[in-house]
């Protein structure tokens, strides 16, 4: 019978990115992130009709208009929206919306950007193929591993209650690459930030996930990708930031 594994340097390497203090090696992914920050809440002030069309549906089936979900989603869309060939989205939907919600400082919500940008960066490149391409939205399938990342870093989430955050995020990881020229692959990687944020809290208040989410016998890389480079994940992670070289 196939044992449980309770370790994961892959989980371990991850979380200690997201919990971890950064170096004078982050300056340059930071400064990166604060770009891409406010490229994306240009696309916002010039809200899209997806987004709009969106959150009136959600409002419609009970959400409300303030629900942080609501709000990371049609960010999310917006910017997939304004941006085809991004695959960070979910990572700056999640960091302006928290970061919004919990009155975050400017430097916290960049270096949060950063290290889920960063994370979803190593994830992609251990996966990266055709193949992967070919069946999967990259941006709200990896994106939401950045993001649920960004949001620990955010609502301050110990090294533990992070892992198991990445854990249920990996769960919900999802988007149809066959989606790409259809209003879907907006509204699935805006969806990748809202179920991102729900992972985060789901783990903050005390449930759990199995550690090796996305190199484990039955996580994500087993199941969706068709190649996993341990390495391109692990190498280096906090001191060499792959994400802005």
């Amino acid at each position: 019978m196939h044992e449980a594994v309770h370790h994961s340097a892959v989980s371990d390497a991850l979380t200690a990115l997201a919990c971890g203090s950064l170096d004078a090696s982050a300056n340059a992914a930071i400064e990166a992130a604060n770009t891409r920050l406010s490229q994306a809440r240009s696309h916002l002030r010039d809200e899209s009709a997806i987004a709009a069309q969106l959150s009136a549906l959600l409002q419609s089936q009970g959400s409300a208009a303030a629900d942080l979900r609501v709000r990371a989603w049609t960010i999310g869309a917006t910017l997939a929206h304004a941006e085809a060939s991004t695959f960070d989205a979910p990572v700056l939907a999640v960091a302006i919306a928290i970061g919004e919600a919990t009155g975050a400082s400017e430097a916290a919500i960049a270096e949060a950007a950063a290290i889920g940008i960063e994370a979803a960066t190593r994830v992609l490149a251990a996966v990266d193929s055709s193949e992967f391409r070919a069946r999967w939205n990259v941006a709200s399938s990896l994106g939401i591993l950045g993001a649920v990342l960004a949001a620990a870093r955010l609502y301050g989430l110990d090294a533990t209650r992070a892992r198991h955050a990445l854990g249920v995020a990996a769960t919900q990881a999802a988007g149809l690459a066959h989606n790409d020229t259809h209003a879907m692959r907006a509204i699935e990687t805006g969806k990748a930030a809202a179920d991102a944020i729900e992972a985060a809290l789901i783990a903050k208040h005390g449930f759990t996930s199995a550690p090796a989410s996305i190199d484990g016998r039955r996580g994500l890389a087993a199941l969706m990708a068709y190649r996993f480079d341990a390495a391109s994940i692990v190498d280096g992670v906090g001191s060499r930031w792959v994400s802005v070289q």
